[in-house]
């Protein structure tokens, strides 16, 4: 237990903290930016945290009536609010002048009306958390898709529209004849209610007829992220060739700045960014340009390490070992091959459904080519702490056809739709 502060402090600071006096203790009522500072304090100050807050509160660094203020229909007083907010984040955010200050402030984003193409381009970045509207769920809508600027002003428009209205409609058309028929072939299960069985039919229909829908259906994102990662992820957006990724960017920005101005205001078009896959695109023509793609199969082994087992078995003993890592290894070697198999054995044997593999695993490591169809990539791309690198989408690979499409009595119209999507291409 922790002295409580009197109780003219402790007035003070209720709003903000969930206890007084214990060192554990959670952060409510505060702005995103205010709670970086906090935490930032912990590396230069020998206060605690409620001190340092209460010295903020006392001093006049946080309007945070202001801020309530701030809520009400009042424009004069939100402009004396926001002008308060800006000098706090300028003496204290800036200040500091580190951008882990800005891991502490997180940002919650609603991003809506995306395209399905401009939602990889969010989600690439691997240090914030989201949720999508799922293409296994939810039937889409028809007449949701995104309708590019440049495109629709050229004449490729009306074959844009075509296609994509084409794809749409077969989709829709489809969803509720598939999930007639896989009613009937599959009966409800044990206990299992009319409309659970509906529902759950259904979203096999999704799973299967998702193929159809084009890049371009509009989906929806929530995001959740630090203001360090978002900072990052805005710059990449906006250096982005996708006009749509760049649109979306400088509006993701716009909104953020509401809740943590300071720790984003300087994204902006990197040159580097920009400018290096333009280079590497020509190095590429000019290394490969003349060749002809050999054919592939689904998945290949590209790399994998060298001696995997006697380092893995040397990883897992490592942290129970006072021994330099090149002479644990050296020991793990002269062990014959089933001891190390007992090693690896002894590591996992414990794990349970639900329990990720002990980090020792993350010592080896192996680089996949994947070649698969872009509703199977959206699936492996998200929520994967893996470095990927990926081409672009095209047709020249062909598509793959879900089996239970001839059962169904969609195939002939798959073919279409992938003919169609090929043609516009």
């Amino acid at each position: 237990m922790q002295p409580a502060p009197p109780e003219a402090d402790a007035a003070l600071l209720r709003p903000y903290v969930t206890n007084l006096d214990r060192p554990v203790f959670a952060l409510r009522n505060l702005p995103e930016e205010v709670v970086a500072v906090l935490f930032a304090y912990y590396s230069r100050s020998r206060e605690t945290l409620r001190a340092n807050l209460l010295k903020l509160l006392k001093e006049g660094d946080l309007d945070l009536a202001g801020r309530v203020r701030a809520l009400e229909p009042d424009e004069e007083g939100l402009a004396a609010a926001r002008d308060k907010a800006r000098q706090f984040h300028e003496k204290w955010v800036v200040g500091y002048g580190h951008a882990s200050v800005a891991e502490h402030a997180v940002a919650h984003l609603a991003l809506e009306d995306v395209s399905i193409l401009a939602s990889k381009v969010v989600e690439d970045m691997r240090l914030a958390a989201y949720t999508e509207k799922s293409t296994r769920y939810v039937v889409f809508d028809k007449e949701r898709y995104y309708r590019p600027a440049a495109i629709m002003a050229s004449p490729l428009g009306p074959r844009y529209r075509e296609t994509a209205e084409w794809l749409l409609e077969t989709y829709s058309r489809l969803s509720p004849e598939v999930t007639r028929k896989i009613m009937a072939e599959r009966p409800p299960g044990p206990g299992q209610s009319p409309k659970g069985h509906e529902t759950a039919c259904r979203a096999q229909a999704c799973d299967l007829l998702r193929y159809f829908l084009p890049t371009a259906t509009l989906t929806n994102i929530g995001m959740t992220v630090n203001g360090r990662a978002l900072e990052h992820l805005l710059t990449k957006m906006l250096s982005h060739p996708l006009p749509e990724a760049r649109e979306l960017a400088a509006a993701m920005k716009a909104e953020a700045l509401h809740v943590i101005p300071t720790l984003i205001k300087y994204a902006a078009p990197n040159a580097y960014m920009q400018e290096t896959p333009k280079a590497v695109a020509a190095l590429a023509a000019e290394v490969a340009g003349q060749a002809e793609p050999a054919p592939t199969s689904g998945v290949r082994l590209v790399r994998a390490p060298e001696d995997a087992e006697a380092h893995l078995a040397a990883a897992i003993l490592y942290t129970a070992s006072g021994l330099p890592y090149e002479q644990l290894l050296g020991e793990v070697r002269k062990q014959p091959r089933e001891v190390r198999e007992r090693i690896i054995t002894e590591y996992l044997a414990r794990r349970g459904r639900h329990d990720a593999p002990l980090r020792a695993l993350e010592h080896l490591t192996y680089t996949f080519e994947v070649l698969v169809d872009f509703g199977a990539y959206r699936d492996l791309h998200r929520h994967r702490m893996a470095t990927q690198l990926r081409q672009g989408l095209t047709p020249e690979h062909g598509y793959e056809m879900p089996e239970e499409a001839e059962r169904h009595g969609f195939a002939a119209l798959f073919r279409e739709g992938m003919a169609r999507a090929a043609d516009a291409y």
